[in-house]
């Protein structure tokens, strides 16, 4: 079961540290944390369809450790982001529940290219070569995937930005939430 978690999870929960962290090294640091993590607690989860959310908690709480363990003070405003971006976190949960119907909907031409692309972090010319076309296509094939993408989501919810992050209001159109 880890095997499978790491497979499928590792690059986008690396990206993810690495973004809060702004450091590549401490980023793999944190990541061989959170799945030490992930190990010790996996009979704790107990439904499958909540696990990327689960594993995003323990990010975000192992990059807070990580913080509150250095002695030094200079941190702090970055634990104190971390936390309230924890705070936040039930509304990126919505915001990516949403995402991912809408993407389910795109055509599949578009679909696995803007996968591999914006969430497996795939280079274009790798996903170029893998699907047999032309970087030109597969550039044009993302542009339009994005673009179908955010029509469809600006349609589904409503969206607020504080210094949090985004909140969103989903009307519920896309079948992905509660409607709030």
């Amino acid at each position: 079961m880890i095997e499978t978690i790491w497979n499928n999870f590792h690059h986008q929960l690396l990206a993810f540290i690495t973004n809060k962290v702004r450091d590549p090294v401490l980023a793999e640091d944190i990541l061989q944390e959170v799945f030490i993590k992930v190990q010790k607690n996996i009979e704790q989860l107990n439904e499958n369809d909540k696990l990327k959310s689960w594993l995003y908690q323990i990010c975000n709480r192992t990059i807070i450790d990580f913080y509150r363990s250095r002695e030094t003070g200079d941190h702090t405003d970055d634990v104190e982001k971390l936390i309230a971006s924890e705070e936040s976190y039930r509304d990126l949960e919505q915001i990516n529940r949403c995402i991912s119907i809408l993407i389910d909907d795109l055509p599949e031409n578009i679909r696995s290219i803007l996968i591999a692309s914006e969430l497996e972090q795939e280079k274009q010319q790798v996903i170029a070569n893998q699907q047999h076309l032309s970087l030109p296509a597969v550039k044009s094939r993302i542009a339009r995937g994005r673009k179908k993408l955010k029509n469809k989501l600006q349609a589904c919810c409503d969206f607020e930005f504080n210094e949090n992050g985004p909140k969103a209001h989903c009307k519920s159109y896309c079948g992905c939430g509660d409607g709030y």
